[in-house]
């Protein structure tokens, strides 16, 4: 490259291309894992405010809330956890009275956890909590930059799930 000068790319002009130099990665990454621990305390906190639940109990109860019933394998799964864990913490979750445990009628080997109304309220009751959190925190930005912080945060996400497809 002796005799020519290196241009910046125009300050306006976008590339899909993907930058493969190190500018900013560092400071992203950090960037990243403040947040990925602000949102976890922040659900930590709404979750144990009024039902103490830990954030890994949660991770459990929420998959029921749509899904219905479910193996302790399924559920395991949803909260990335393994089966002995999920376990435990169901054993946990049922002494509060948040599910219930009850063997499948087609295969004994099975058991199928439920939500009860209790553990129904109780995750409903956290979700407020934490969308009541979120709506204060995001509101503080501009409608703008909240539509293009959303546009990032999904395409992060994406290329993260990327590197596990």
């Amino acid at each position: 490259m002796v005799g020519r000068s290196k241009r910046a790319p125009d300050e306006g002009a976008e590339s899909n291309a993907p930058d493969t130099s190190d500018a900013g990665v560092d400071e992203l990454a950090q960037a990243a894992d403040a947040l990925f621990y602000a949102m976890r305390r922040a659900r930590s906190v709404a979750g144990q405010a009024g039902s103490g639940l830990s954030l890994a109990q949660l991770a459990l109860l929420d998959p029921l809330a749509t899904a219905g019933e479910l193996t302790v394998g399924q559920l395991a799964a949803a909260a990335d956890v393994s089966v002995p864990t999920a376990t435990r913490m169901l054993q946990q979750l049922e002494s509060k009275g948040s599910v219930t445990r009850r063997r499948s009628a087609t295969d004994e080997r099975r058991v199928l956890v439920g939500l009860t109304d209790d553990g129904a309220h109780q995750l409903g009751a956290v979700r407020e909590r934490l969308r009541e959190r979120q709506t204060r925190t995001l509101t503080q930005f501009p409608p703008a930059e909240r539509t293009q912080l959303a546009r990032q945060l999904h395409r992060l996400a994406d290329a993260i799930a990327a590197l596990d497809a």
